[in-house]
């Protein structure tokens, strides 16, 4: 994967700025000579590492470590120390500065292939052809023959290897040729030498000799002969049967010496004199004895249905009354609610974190133990991940992680009131008279102000500053809550209004 980072042209470009790709897995930004990608800002807006891009496992984040603000496509609130997911084309804002990030895809490089597992292995048989043999001279024909034709000479040389084939002394025992030509049994195999000279290479490659078995023929006699002879129990055992007649087409009729019998004969059965029989009435079958087990067998339950029963038992809805057949329904729903909730919060636990860090407030940082998946989560998928399958070290466990959530959300709200108040006092305090007499007496320019017409909107003032200080002291709800409510209706309306775009 490629990351790369360029200067937006709406904002400034040094001078000698080009793009900066990260390498190493995280790409360092700031005015501080250490960084990566380094700022002129001699106003000093921006921090000394101001923010950085990692690549973490596969997904791309920028993590905001200033005091003045990392923001993402001209949002208006920064980012905060919080990892948060980059897309391509995404631009940051640092101060005066726009840089635009750009993410490749990067194909894998030949050091990711795989190795070749037949690199190290002899020229296969069906490439021998692309290197040479080197005995290959013993089998190959030169232009004058094979050097036996030579050694003996003349007319007396056998043209083919059929003709320099040893006669057999049984070839005299057999029928003349063309008596087997329909007898299967009798066909000779093809050797592939027949009307070649001896000059041919008529043989195999002398470096690659080797015995070549035959492909052995099916079986006349199955397998399982012994079990055709075997006789049924119960049954007398069969007729011995006479050998067939020979065939006279056959030439090794006569010379087969006789078989023995495969199976000896079975011995007579004794006969026992007969008894008397005794003819019993019909019976009836006796009803199987009832077990212990059978009284007391349940069905077996899938290991899905039981899932869902601890997870149901979990929730504290094991009273409800859920049929086996609806379990499933019911878990996808409980699925879609959790996934909506998981990332519910974790988008509350942002904004909590971005408004923290608005008003310069300490804000929670990653530790070596004890750290929530919800707050610390690239992707609502991670965090649900966290959740389901806690197996990384530093982290809650997942009831803790999500006790704690909502504990931090409550407090934000109950605190975000105090803090609204405590301000609202001390702008109060800094427009006090006493407090606006004070600098102007100290003021030689504004000494004047007190002369004439204008000092009774001076005593008006006075007036009504008691009058608000009065009802923000001991009246404040009243006091506060009417602007409170219309702004707070107004950012809600707003809100609908964009996601219903």
């Amino acid at each position: 994967m490629s990351v790369t980072v360029s200067f937006q042209p709406t904002g400034p470009v040094p001078g000698n700025a080009g793009p900066i790709t990260m390498s190493g897995g995280s790409l360092s930004i700031g005015r501080g000579p250490a960084n990566d990608l380094v700022l002129p800002d001699p106003d000093r807006m921006l921090s000394k590492s101001h923010c950085v891009i990692e690549d973490q496992g596969g997904n791309v984040v920028v993590i905001d470590l200033s005091t003045n603000g990392t923001y993402l496509n001209y949002a208006k609130v920064p980012l905060g120390p919080v990892p948060t997911p980059l897309s391509n084309g995404d631009v940051l804002t640092l101060g005066l500065f726009e840089l635009v990030v750009s993410i490749t895809p990067g194909a894998p490089s030949a050091l990711d292939l795989p190795p070749d597992p037949l690199a190290d292995l002899p020229v296969s048989p069906g490439q021998a052809d692309l290197s040479p043999d080197p005995l290959d001279f013993l089998d190959s024909p030169g232009q004058g023959g094979d050097v036996l034709d030579e050694l003996l000479g003349g007319q007396s040389v056998p043209t083919g290897p059929s003709q320099i084939t040893p006669v057999d002394p049984i070839d005299e025992l057999l029928p003349p040729d063309g008596a087997d030509d329909d007898d299967p049994f009798f066909q000779p195999a093809p050797d592939g030498r027949e009307g070649q000279g001896a000059s041919f290479a008529a043989h195999h490659p002398s470096a690659s000799d080797s015995f070549d078995p035959p492909t052995p023929a099916r079986s006349i006699i199955p397998d399982d002969w012994d079990d055709l002879l075997a006789p049924d129990p119960g049954e007398p055992s069969p007729p011995k049967t006479t050998a067939p007649a020979p065939d006279p087409d056959d030439p090794f009729a006569g010379l087969e010496p006789p078989q023995p019998d495969l199976v000896p004969p079975k011995p007579a059965p004794y006969q026992a004199p007969p008894e008397p029989t005794f003819q019993p009435g019909p019976l009836t079958p006796a009803e199987p004895a009832p077990t212990a087990a059978s009284d007391t067998a349940v069905p077996a339950r899938p290991a899905s249905q039981d899932a869902a029963r601890a997870f149901l038992d979990a929730l504290g809805a094991d009273d409800m009354d859920i049929r086996d057949e609806d379990l499933a329904d019911t878990m996808a729903r409980a699925g879609a609610i959790m996934r909506e909730l998981v990332s519910g919060i974790r988008e509350i636990l942002m904004t909590r974190s971005s408004i923290k860090s608005e008003f310069r407030i300490e804000q929670t940082m990653i530790a070596a133990g004890g750290n929530n998946p919800l707050k610390f989560s690239v992707s609502p998928e991670q965090a649900i991940e966290a959740l389901l399958r806690p197996r990384r070290r530093g982290y809650m466990t997942p009831d803790e992680a999500a006790r704690q959530a909502l504990d931090d959300i409550a407090a934000h709200e109950v605190a975000m009131v105090a803090g609204m108040e405590t301000a609202i006092k001390s702008v109060l305090a800094k427009l006090s008279p006493e407090v606006l007499a004070e600098r102007i007496e100290t003021s030689g320019r504004l000494g004047n102000l007190f002369r004439g017409r204008k000092a009774q909107y001076w005593d008006v003032y006075e007036k009504m500053f008691a009058e608000i200080s009065d009802q923000a002291e001991h009246d404040f709800h009243h006091f506060f809550s009417r602007e409170f409510a219309r702004a707070y209706q107004d950012q809600l309306n707003r809100l609908k209004d964009r996601d219903d775009k």
